[in-house]
């Protein structure tokens, strides 16, 4: 990661990582986490949709650690 995420970004690795797949537009806090390597979108034969990368699922699982802290 290069950079800082904002607490928006923050707010929606949390998201995408307690609800897979329920965002499915654009949105400039997906984009700035695309940037970083955090989510990727995919595409199933059904639909489309956000998912975190390995990297994301890291970072969403340290601060929920840390909210729970």
């Amino acid at each position: 990661m290069k950079r800082l995420l904002s607490h928006h970004e923050l707010a929606m690795l949390l998201v995408l990582f307690s609800s897979p797949g329920q965002i499915a537009l654009p949105d400039p806090d997906i984009t700035g986490l695309q940037q970083e390597s955090l989510v990727e979108f995919v595409t199933t034969p059904e639909s489309g949709g956000w998912r975190l990368t390995a990297d994301g699922v890291e970072i969403a699982r340290r601060i929920e650690h840390l909210m729970r802290s």
